[in-house]
C-alpha cells in the first residue's frame, strides 16, 4: 500500500476498505451498504452504473446470491491519495476466486482494477461516493447502462 495521506487518515481509509472486502466476502448486503453514501454511484464489471444506495443494493443482490455466492474478493497494490481536502481516491488491483456462471459453472480466477472515491458524510464518517470496477478477464457480456 502506498499512501500520500497522514497516518491517521490512511488508517481510517484502510478500515473502510477492509469493511468493503469483509462484507463483500460474507455477502452481508446490509453491512456492505453501510459503507456507501446515500447518493453514491457504483459501476460494476459489465459497465452498469447504479446511481444511489438502493440501486447499488439491487445491483449486488444477484451477484451476492448467484454468481458470487461462493466467491472471494481481495484487493492489493493500493494507492491512496487526496484529490482535494475531504475527498480521497483509492486505486487497487483485485482478485476474485470461485465466481460462477448463473447456471453454476465455476469460472477461472478473475482480476481487475477498482477505484474508489471516498468522502466524509454528514456524520464525518468516511464513505464511498463513487466506485468503478473493471474486470481484465471479463467473462460476462458487457451491459452498459444506468440503474436507478
Amino acid at each position: 500500500m502506498k499512501s500520500r495521506l497522514d497516518e491517521n487518515i490512511t488508517n481510517e481509509i484502510q478500515e473502510l476498505l477492509n469493511s468493503f472486502v469483509h462484507t463483500w466476502n460474507k455477502k452481508d448486503l446490509n453491512a456492505f451498504m453501510d459503507n456507501f453514501m446515500d447518493n453514491a454511484e457504483f459501476t460494476d464489471v459489465v459497465g452498469q452504473t447504479a446511481i444511489g444506495k438502493e440501486a447499488i443494493r439491487e445491483q449486488h443482490k444477484f451477484a451476492f446470491n448467484v454468481v458470487m455466492k461462493n466467491a472471494t474478493f481481495e484487493i492489493s497494490n493500493l494507492l491512496i491519495r487526496e484529490l482535494i481536502p475531504e475527498l480521497i481516491m483509492v486505486s487497487a488491483n483485485w482478485l476474485n476466486k470461485n465466481s460462477q456462471t448463473p447456471d453454476g459453472k465455476i469460472l477461472p480466477d478473475r482480476n481487475g482494477v477498482i477505484q474508489f472515491v471516498i468522502m466524509k458524510n454528514e456524520s464525518l464518517d468516511w464513505k464511498f461516493k463513487l466506485v468503478h470496477n473493471a474486470d481484465f478477464s471479463l467473462p460476462y457480456e458487457k451491459r452498459e447502462k444506468f440503474l436507478k
